[in-house]
């Protein structure tokens, strides 16, 4: 895994931790994900949290189209992705972001307390 970006799995959620914004942090990221879902069957349903609250992680214009390339890949997909942050704004500007990518199948959610998204990811 290349600096940048930690996967770690506990109770059936996957988790991408990541501590700076380089393109080959994204690349693994995006690499991982499709291998994790796709590994998985058309009917179950996926569980991730996107840990990007390190003050190192920006959302570059790199990151947002790897994002668009992801996300839209998964729209069919069922599942759940956490997204934690660390601004009070960043949830706000993902609303928008995701919302311009039409409708996903998979819910989203936004947090600033690990321990209340890992919840979230469980109540699925």
């Amino acid at each position: 895994m290349p600096e940048g970006l930690e996967i770690t799995q506990t109770d059936g959620i996957t988790i991408y931790t990541f501590t700076n914004s380089s393109e080959a942090a994204i690349d693994a990221w995006g690499m991982a994900l499709i291998e994790h879902i796709e590994a998985l069957p058309t009917n179950q349903s996926f569980r991730v949290l996107m840990d990007v609250s390190s003050n190192q992680v920006n959302f570059s214009r790199y990151a947002r189209q790897k994002s668009i390339e992801m996300f839209t890949r998964f729209r069919k997909r069922k599942g759940r992705y956490a997204f934690l942050f660390s601004s009070r704004t960043a949830p706000y500007y993902s609303r928008i972001f995701f919302a311009s990518l039409g409708r996903l199948e998979f819910e989203l959610n936004y947090f600033s307390n690990r321990e209340k998204a890992l919840a979230w990811l469980h109540d699925s």
